[in-house]
Parts: C-alpha cells; sequence; structure tokens
C-alpha cells in the first residue's frame, strides 16, 4: 500500500498526457483542456515529491 501511495501523483502525470495528447490529436482549438492537461502534470509531479517524502520517512 505504502508503494502504490508513494507513486499516486504519477496518475496524475499520466492523465494529464493523455489529455494533452487527446487535444493535440483531435486538434483542439480550447485552451481549457491544455490547462486542466498541465494542472495535472504540475499536480502529480508536486504530489509525487511530497508523497514520496512523507512515506519515505
Amino acid at each position: 500500500m505504502k508503494a502504490f501511495l508513494r507513486r499516486f501523483g504519477l496518475l496524475f502525470v499520466v492523465a494529464g498526457v493523455v489529455i494533452l495528447a487527446y487535444s493535440e490529436f483531435q486538434k483542439l482549438e480550447s485552451n481549457a483542456l491544455l490547462v486542466w492537461s498541465g494542472g495535472l502534470i504540475v499536480g502529480g509531479l508536486l504530489l509525487y515529491i511530497i508523497m514520496s517524502t512523507i512515506i519515505e520517512k
């Protein structure tokens, strides 16, 4: 369970990359998906760093 929680942020990063790829392949003109995907990627990286330092102790 600890291993899953340490890597929980990576799920958000992958979700952000999937949304970014979807918006690119569909040639969407809206920036809303870009903002969501960027937020998920940055938030996932921060969550990964925070959770890995908390659980490591």
